[in-house]
């Protein structure tokens, strides 16, 4: 071994924050500015903390955390009738979140960007109660084992789905009974285990376990864990029988960091982090440096395949990155581990706000720049029945599991110039989370401001932007555009009928020049009673159109701009139905009804193209309907 294991565990990682970034992980928040400048104007962020049954949660403590670096976060008590203020707040963009012990936060699907929020803004957060497990670890004479480091890994989301990226565990030591309580837990389908390497930055240093391989509940290894499904407010009890049988040594060394400007904590120091590569499960992490002479070692690591990656954070909020390790355990150590780190890609450019003199529905225009932002969120693109046999996949060991489906955000500084950081390689989604009402995405290219965009040019709003290692990219452009319209209304059913549940509503461009312009394409989804509401539309023709999704799953639905073969059906059995409606700039159409009827006759066309038929019984709730109706 490298080095002792006493000094292993006197060994805390610097800066470690948060180890990996992810979809209901955190993100990136950069920003090109150091601070807001104190002569645009401040304002107000305030709200209410409910239930999901919209009763008022009080005692919770909720944060405003602006993006832009050097601004720090502010915190306001929750009253007695749920409600918070944040007052004389910078112009800016902010993040918002609730703490309260024993609650979480409802989650947020996956593949929807983080929603942040401007001075002005109302907020409501809701909160639901986490579940709770708790249990006794034995040995196997009945004996409390005592101080030993008790885990949960959720393995599936509430809807059953498996974790798409690298989670993080619910961490309690036992008591002097055995007796563990973890507490808080998101819903979802979970895997206890007790004994293992504590987590170094968890302030659990016992030692007593470390060598030992993880026994889960009730009394196993990982391939017959048992999984406990938790429900928000339920209690759920685990009891683990103890194993205590000796596990192997991962261990290696690390390259490649950058030493610190200013002194202190012994040097530079990296994070590497053991992950499961089939639950996606962080195990532990630990540190390497001039303190352990850039080596590194995992101990009580059972048979399995792993991830390894490793990480540095400068002070600069920069990060340095190494190539993920996959690594099969199956029997023995594993030693000369060789990582390094390397810096992370980049892309930089520059906001433009474009004027539209007739256009009179614009507020904000002084403090627009601070209050947009653009993010990036990597995806893998599904291949499609043309390139399906010769499109290029990556192989799962080249993803690290924790950047699978990361995203980082930029805001700009008053000149416009942002820089969104900290990016692995692979294929990104841009977008902007615009300024408010009355603005509108145009274009977003790398090409110079005032340039015509050629056919040739990329077209990245469709198919994103490709990073390679390290790689500064520089130039691009996100034009946005006063005049943007809004539509409200509903979905209006027959009587005694009602539209079913996941229902999306769709504009989609009328000229068939557009069908490549998915800064042209709109989705919202309706509510319970069918409501719904579109904002941000560029001026001009649509087809409006209500459809279900197509997965049942919400979180699996995915964003018509980031899918085409969903863009294309769309837009297909859009003009089928030729339901139109235009929008002059600045427009604001409300109570509008579209009825189900219509969107009942799209689904009825869609399924007579895969079934030949023109007309079929439908199912509760629907019209039977032909062709030629």
């Amino acid at each position: 071994m490298p080095f002792s294991k006493p000094a292993l565990r006197r060994i805390i990682p610097v800066a470690f924050g948060v180890v990996l970034c992810s979809a209901t992980g955190a993100r990136a928040q950069e920003a090109a500015s150091e601070k807001t400048p104190a002569a645009l104007p401040e304002g107000t962020i305030s709200g209410r903390v409910i239930s999901q049954g919209g009763e008022a949660i009080s005692g919770a403590t909720v944060f405003a955390g602006p993006i832009a670096i050097g601004m720090q976060a502010r915190s306001a008590r929750v009253d007695s009738t749920g409600s918070f203020k944040f007052d004389a707040l910078a112009a800016g963009i902010y993040a918002v979140w609730a703490y309260l012990p024993g609650f979480v936060i409802t989650p947020t699907p996956a593949n929807e960007p983080r929603r942040y929020y401007r001075p002005g803004d109302s907020v409501t957060l809701t909160m639901i109660k986490g579940g709770v497990i708790t249990g006794t670890v034995t040995s196997t004479t009945n004996g409390p084992v005592v101080a030993t480091a008790v885990r949960a890994f959720r393995v599936k989301d509430e809807n059953g789905q498996p974790e798409p990226t690298m989670v993080q565990p619910h961490e309690r030591p036992t008591d002097d009974r055995g007796i563990y309580r973890l507490y808080g837990l998101p819903p979802g389908t979970y895997v206890i285990s007790a004994g293992g390497p504590a987590r170094s930055y968890g302030g659990l240093m016992s030692g007593a376990y470390d060598n030992d391989v993880p026994t889960y509940a009730p009394a196993s290894g990982r391939d017959t864990a048992m999984e406990v499904v938790v429900h928000s407010g339920e209690e759920i009890i685990a009891d683990i029988q103890y194993h205590g049988e000796p596990g192997h040594v991962i261990s290696g060394t690390l390259a490649g960091l950058v030493q610190p400007t200013s002194l202190g904590m012994g040097g530079a120091m990296g994070t590497i982090t053991l992950a499961d590569v089939r639950s996606h499960a962080v195990l532990t992490s630990t540190g390497a440096g001039a303190m352990t002479n850039n080596t590194f070692a995992f101990y009580g690591v059972p048979d399995g395949d792993y991830e390894v990656l490793a990480q540095q954070y400068l002070q600069s909020r920069d990060q340095l990155m190494s190539d993920p390790r996959r690594l099969k355990v199956r029997g023995a150590d594993i030693s000369g581990v060789s990582m390094s780190v390397a810096p992370l890609a980049s892309i930089a450019g520059r906001v433009v706000l474009e004027s539209n003199p007739p256009a009179d529905c614009v507020k904000g225009q002084v403090t627009a720049l601070q209050e947009t932002v653009i993010s990036a969120r990597r995806f893998k693109p599904e291949p499609t029945s043309a390139n399906a046999k010769t499109a290029k996949t990556e192989s799962i060991a080249e993803v690290p599991l924790g950047t699978a489906n990361q995203a980082a955000d930029g805001v700009p500084d008053p000149k416009g110039d942002f820089a969104v950081r900290n990016l692995h390689w692979g294929l990104f989604h841009i977008d902007a989370q615009l300024p408010g009402t009355g603005w509108y995405l145009r274009s977003i290219a790398l090409a110079p401001p005032g340039t015509m965009a050629k056919p040739s040019d990329p077209n990245i709003p469709r198919d994103g932007l490709t990073l390679k290692p390290g790689e500064k990219v520089n130039g691009l452009t996100v034009i946005i555009t006063e005049g943007a319209a809004s539509l409200r209304g509903h979905i209006s059913a027959a009587e005694g009928q009602r539209a079913p549940a996941g229902m999306r509503v769709y504009l989609v461009p009328v000229e068939h020049e557009s069908s490549d312009n998915v800064l042209r394409f709109f989705e919202a989804a309706a509510d319970t009673n069918g409501g719904f509401a579109l904002d941000s539309i560029a001026p001009g023709r649509y087809w409006l159109i209500a459809r279900a999704a197509d997965s049942g799953e919400p979180a699996k639905v995915k964003p018509i701009r980031q899918e085409p073969a969903l863009r294309a059906r769309v837009l297909r059995e859009a003009e089928a139905l030729k339901k139109e409606i235009s929008f002059k700039p600045c427009e604001q159409t409300v109570d509008y009804v579209l009825p189900w009827a219509a969107a009942v006759r799209q689904s009825e066309l869609h399924f007579a193209r895969h079934t030949n038929q023109t007309s079929f019984s439908l199912a509760p709730g629907f019209s039977r309907v032909t062709r030629g109706d």
